[in-house]
């Protein structure tokens, strides 16, 4: 995938299948939560770095309840931004 934007769709489809998200997350929310998630990896972060981030994103921001489902959106991401 060549493209930043393409990239973080496919992060957002990650985040959709992973996360059984509120009935009040928009789109933008999670494509903010995809896009800084891709710069962090882009900037070097290593996965337990990635991982926190985004636990605390899905427990405090969205208000979801904790699960390891944000460390299979992480896994998938790095993949993501390797191609």
């Amino acid at each position: 995938m060549n493209d930043r934007a393409g990239r973080i769709a496919a992060i957002v489809d990650a985040m959709k299948a992973n996360w059984d998200l509120p009935a009040d997350c928009n789109e933008g929310e999670l494509y903010t939560h995809a896009e800084i998630l891709l710069d962090r990896i882009e900037a070097g972060d290593d996965r337990p770095a990635l991982y926190a981030f985004l636990a605390e994103a899905q427990v405090k921001t969205l208000e979801m309840p904790a699960s390891d489902a944000s460390d299979r959106i992480v896994d998938r991401a790095v993949a993501i931004a390797a191609t």
